[in-house]
């Protein structure tokens, strides 16, 4: 099932890119297409979250990962061998190793406490 809302309601524009903010521990991520945006301990798997979540033992070393296609449309997955703590979205669990659809506005989880605000935006201007 792919994701709905890969346009802008006001503009029309191609949602392209990710941001991920998370208040604790302090992050904000931007992603765009390409390879999937690994959130996690482990530093060769997740160099851009492990330090962030270095501290937080109830993240996994390999927990998630987000990748936005060029089309705008976006997906969570989490790693075949799963979590310990889980992944959701919305509220809901989702399965290991099966690509889960992102919409603008979802709230994503990492374990018990640490929540990402997911916003679906168009490339700045002059950057295609």
């Amino acid at each position: 099932m792919a994701p709905r809302d890969t346009r802008c309601a006001s503009c029309g524009r191609a949602r392209t890119h990710a941001l991920l903010v998370c208040t604790e521990p302090c992050l904000e991520l931007r992603h765009g297409p390409g390879p999937p945006l690994r959130l996690g301990r482990h530093p060769d798997w997740a160099p851009r979250t492990a330090a962030a979540f270095a501290g937080w033992n109830k993240v996994s070393r390999h927990h998630a990962s987000i990748t936005v296609e060029p089309d705008g449309t976006a997906w969570v997955e989490e790693p075949e061998a799963g979590s310990r703590n889980g992944t959701y979205l919305n509220g809901a669990r989702i399965a290991a190793g099966v690509r889960t659809p992102v919409r603008d506005g979802d709230q994503l989880r990492l374990g018990l406490r640490v929540s990402f605000a997911i916003r679906l935006y168009g490339p700045e201007p002059g950057t295609g």
